[in-house]
């Protein structure tokens, strides 16, 4: 049965005469989602800057706007083409990122990632040898730099086979940029403020620089495998070879804007997951032990394999809780393009939806002390009944994140592989500081300490 409209608007925080809401969402914009929430419910209305804008909190809504109702809800990217994605799958819209879509997934399909497990455990253990000359000195080390270098390598070798943040010193200049510029703690307020006040054209004029040598190097490596005889089983040949329902194979610009987004793209929320899973069994060093019981029974000191990967069941529920408490994906954003009926509530054209995975997440309704950090409840047997909207950290319906099962993989084994080695420990007086920008991490890094296993454990 239809509900009837309502006119009116949502309950929602007081806005400011001139400013609306706007210095709350520069400053904090994640704690202004979660204090509306608290405040007034499962659907919330904010005067932003940009706009009317509502925050929806419970699953059914999350399934409404991603799923049943998804072609209604558009993505906030601009038609033409993304700086540095171009028309990408994180950037594209329509039937042009259907098609994409269509081309690319088959490259993350279950029989390719288990082939790509190998070299993910040559990747992790390569970054052991690297932590040994830290673990050594007991001094506290940076753990998000160290999972950036981990991750990038991680992603080169699947989809270029080879490590090109090693090889490419172009690349690693650019790659190091968007690490320090781009995602870094100024990334929220002040690059807010300099979006509405046009400020930083220096900074723009830097940025597009680093694309400019993006392009020459992934245009100079699809050229060079063009050109290469010798087989490849990874993501640049699959994505060459891939063709469209016509028959039809995607031409070098295409090509380049998937690489972008698959590697340049997804490696920084990719490696802020993986340091929160360090963050985590770093705080709870009963985790920790426990995970490190598991890969003893069930590796018995050998490297992973893609076979083994799938009997570790409660390091796979670490990840996953991690990702459920904190999700580097915060916030999916949609734009309403015609009026739609969510309850007794009438969302007009034009109208910003928000749905937060980090506000889902913690749904009193659908999961118990929401706060606290409890992978058990990811095991297998523990998994049925939830409802599907409730957790989603690589969001939902069609625009689900592609790659959201090759993450998964590439992040249990780097944990699974790190402690087989070594104990973390949150260095002594080390204080977590969480900013919500372009993902939600923590501010200032994760300070911990490394230590060898010990021969008997």
């Amino acid at each position: 049965m239809t509900s009837p409209k309502n006119s009116a608007l949502p309950p929602g925080p007081k806005r400011h005469w001139l400013l609306g809401t706007g210095i709350q969402q520069l400053k904090n914009p994640l704690g202004l989602l979660v204090r509306g929430q608290q405040k007034h419910g499962d659907i919330v209305f904010f005067h932003q800057h940009h706009g009317p804008t509502w925050l929806l909190s419970h699953p059914d809504h999350a399934q409404r706007v991603l799923a049943d109702n998804a072609t209604n809800y558009l993505s906030m990217m601009g038609d033409g083409p993304d700086p540095m994605l171009g028309r990408g799958l994180f950037a594209s819209k329509g039937d042009f990122w259907l098609r994409q879509r269509r081309m690319v997934q088959p490259a993350f399909h279950r029989p390719r990632l288990a082939r790509m497990v190998d070299g993910m455990v040559q990747d992790a253990q390569r970054a052991v040898e690297r932590l040994a000359p830290l673990a050594s000195t007991g001094e506290p080390v940076e753990l998000l730099n160290q999972m950036r270098r981990l991750v990038i390598s991680m992603l080169g070798t699947s989809i270029f086979s080879k490590d090109i943040y090693e090889s490419q010193p172009l690349l690693r200049e650019t790659i190091n940029y968007f690490s320090q510029e781009i995602h870094s703690p100024h990334d929220s307020l002040l690059e807010a403020l300099g979006g509405m006040l046009r400020l930083y054209r220096s900074r723009f004029k830097r940025f597009m620089k680093a694309v400019e040598d993006i392009n020459t190097v992934f245009y100079g490596l699809i050229a060079e495998r063009r050109q290469s005889s010798t087989p490849r089983e990874d993501v640049l040949t699959m994505l060459i070879e891939a063709r469209d329902t016509q028959g039809v194979a995607m031409t070098d610009t295409e090509v380049r804007d998937e690489l972008v987004s698959l590697y340049v793209g997804g490696h920084e929320s990719t490696s802020v997951a993986l340091t929160w899973i360090c963050y985590e069994v770093a705080n709870h060093p009963e985790v920790q032990q426990r995970i490190r019981e598991e890969l003893a029974t069930v590796l018995g000191g050998n490297p992973l394999t893609a076979e083994s990967l799938q009997a570790l069941h409660y390091t796979r529920a670490v990840v996953e809780e991690t990702l459920r408490l904190r999700p580097p994906a915060w916030q999916f954003v949609r734009r309403a393009a015609k009026e739609d009926q969510l309850g007794s509530w009438t969302i007009t054209p034009d109208t910003k939806v928000i749905i937060s995975p980090y506000i889902l997440h913690r749904h009193r309704d659908f999961w118990e002390e929401p706060e606290r950090f409890i992978p058990e409840r990811f095991l297998p047997e523990r998994k049925e009944g939830r409802h599907r909207y409730a957790y989603l950290p690589f969001g939902a319906g069609q625009r689900q994140c592609v790659g959201n099962g090759y993450t998964l993989t590439l992040l249990t084994t780097a944990l699974a592989t790190l402690l087989q080695h070594y104990q973390l420990r949150l260095a002594p007086g080390y204080e977590l500081v969480i900013m919500s920008g372009s993902t939600h991490r923590p501010r200032n890094g994760v300070l911990a300490t490394i230590h060898p296993v010990p021969a008997a454990a």
